[in-house]
């Protein structure tokens, strides 16, 4: 990230997370970079509990910002964030194409977002988009690369906005859009 002098016209911070592990999007996932120029850590972590299965997202190694209560270990059941619980349907609802899948979250929880898968091979990449107005705010690029201080990342999330509630979001909804298109649902 490059930093700028008062005197130099800013331009807008693009946010950065490198995704490691071993691919799979809800198990050992950690997106790790920077969110306001400022590090991050996002974990995904599923265990089987006799309850069920639960995949448990922290943010920087201290807070848990959600869980994922599975049906059946494998299929859609509810995302719990905070006191709240929702089906886990609401972060994936369809979106305005056919390879688009809808979720809300922003200021008041209102706002209107969409992936939209990218290519026709997996693993796929996908694009951040804002409804209201439509524009482009992200892009995940599922293209390998080496990391110095982290080695292999196989994944990169570039995304222009700061509300922390919306990166959350974003990265629960896109952790769900892999997981039903990695898995053919």
């Amino acid at each position: 990230m490059s930093h700028h002098p008062a005197s130099a016209p800013r331009r807008e911070i693009i946010n950065e997370l490198y995704f490691t592990g071993q691919g799979d999007p809800r198990h050992k996932c950690v997106a790790i970079g920077y969110h306001r120029d400022e590090p991050v850590v996002y974990k995904f972590d599923t265990v089987d509990l006799p309850q069920g299965t639960r995949t448990t997202v922290t943010y920087n190694e201290q807070s848990v910002v959600a869980f994922f209560d599975w049906a059946l270990a494998v299929h859609l059941g509810s995302v719990i964030k905070g006191a709240d619980r929702a089906p886990m349907t609401d972060l994936v609802r369809p979106g305005s194409m056919p390879t688009a899948r809808m979720f809300e979250s922003g200021r008041g929880g209102k706002e209107k977002f969409e992936w939209r898968r990218v290519g026709d091979k997996h693993p796929y990449g996908y694009e951040l988009f804002s409804l209201e107005p439509e524009s482009r705010i992200g892009r995940y690029d599922p293209t390998p690369r080496e990391l110095p201080k982290i080695g292999r990342a196989y994944a990169l999330l570039e995304y222009g906005f700061h509300e922390d509630n919306l990166i959350r979001d974003a990265l629960l909804a896109l952790c769900l859009n892999r997981w039903i298109d990695w898995r053919g649902m």
